[in-house]
């Protein structure tokens, strides 16, 4: 079955919400999507058991770190999955240099994670996506090699080029699948893990057929097109093992 994780990102507000949550009640199906809202509106879809997710967790599990939230705390509320290293934290936070930390703490808590990993449209171009996902596959594992066997129950990759984030653009379908084959071969032949790989970056009504047809994407990550419960609804009845 495909996984659907439906990332909110900061959108959306407390009314918006309640009203998501009656349009897609009963519709969903609750072991196969995850929700990763606001922090602050993790509960309202808790209180309808839902899976749900953190769009970030803290590098430390406790301390003076303004802002942030412990594995420890996302656990100890229910929170199962956390997504970590999203190109907007790599780019705006400077997450890059944290995320191996973050899934070491991530997976000591028993959360599982999903690892977003993605090239620039001029790593792209300059066919430098290879080796940029192979390196940051590398960082993020570096804290957790003695831990293996976790990995392999809790991770999960997507695999987001930043160039189609929101652009509306995505890869061919050759290229898509050529560059999935490539992490999982990756991930299999170095570290002996056998993982789950999503596709994300404008996933929408209009290419979601393409992108079922490719059977090698074990789900997806979806932004914009998960705002609106209707469109998301029609989004995921598209997806044929969903």
């Amino acid at each position: 079955m495909k996984l659907i994780c439906a990332n909110f990102k900061m959108n959306l507000l407390e009314e918006d919400i309640i009203n998501y949550l009656d349009v897609i009640e009963n519709k969903i199906d609750k072991n196969n999507t995850v929700f990763f809202p606001n922090n602050l509106y993790l509960k309202h879809f808790k209180d309808k058991n839902y899976l749900i997710g953190s769009q970030d967790i803290s590098f430390k599990e406790f301390g003076s770190i303004t802002g942030d939230t412990s594995p420890i705390q996302l656990k100890e509320f229910g929170i199962t999955y956390t997504l970590i290293g999203h190109s907007e934290r790599r780019l705006y936070f400077n997450d890059s240099k944290y995320i191996s930390k973050k899934i070491a703490l991530a997976l000591k808590n028993n959360l599982k994670i999903v690892l977003c990993i993605g090239e620039t449209l001029d790593e792209f171009n300059n066919q430098e996506t290879f080796k940029v996902l192979k390196q940051e596959l590398d960082e993020a594992l570096k804290d957790s090699l003695n831990n293996l066997s976790n990995l392999n129950d809790n991770l999960i990759i997507a695999y987001e080029p930043i160039w189609a984030i929101g652009t509306g653009k995505i890869p061919t379908k050759d290229i898509i699948e050529n560059t999935i084959s490539f992490i999982k071969n990756y991930l299999k032949d170095t570290y002996n893990l056998n993982l789950k790989v999503l596709y994300g970056g404008s996933v929408n009504l209009d290419n979601i057929y393409l992108l079922d047809s490719i059977s090698i994407v074990d789900g997806y990550l979806i932004g914009g097109a998960s705002l609106d419960p209707t469109t998301f609804l029609a989004l995921i009845s598209k997806v044929s093992t969903y």
